[in-house]
């Protein structure tokens, strides 16, 4: 890339995600959050045709959270292929197109949240991956602690 394209691209990644007054900072001198902002941004610079992103919405703020899902949306609709690794599925069931779910490494569902909720009895993703990865006995593990603390 030409040197003028990269320092366009770096001041508005910066700047958007309020990072242009750290620009000096070392990077162990910055929060989770600020790290997260800094790797999204550096993944962007080269404006990738493939983007792979692991739990993107670690240690964020709320700003942050709404910037970077709604990235991804635009990334997604300019044509990029964004895959979206994650275990908060209420923000994978809005934000991804197509969503495989993994179980002990092997594929156990692959569609869109709408075809994957009419395989299922459930309507909710967090319910689907439950059922489908064997998750679904945490109410027992939860009623467990509650008893243990004396709370149930």
């Amino acid at each position: 890339l030409e040197e003028g394209l990269i320092e366009s691209r770096t001041g508005a990644l910066l700047e958007a995600f309020d990072l242009a007054t750290r620009v000096d900072a070392r990077i162990g001198a910055l929060s989770k959050g600020m790290r997260q902002k800094l790797l999204f941004s550096g993944a962007l610079l080269h404006d990738p045709e493939i983007i792979f992103l692991d739990e993107p919405l670690s240690g964020l703020d709320v700003r942050s959270t709404i910037l970077i899902k709604e990235l991804v949306r635009g990334l997604a609709g300019a044509g990029k292929t964004v895959f979206y690794c994650s275990h908060m599925m209420d923000v994978v069931e809005r934000v991804c197109d197509r969503i495989v779910i993994l179980r002990e490494g092997r594929i156990v569902a692959d569609g869109s949240f709408e075809e994957l909720a009419a395989r299922s009895s459930e309507s909710q993703l967090e319910s689907i991956f439950a059922e489908l990865t064997g998750a679904s006995d945490a109410s027992q593990a939860v009623s467990q602690v509650l008893a243990a603390l004396d709370l149930s």
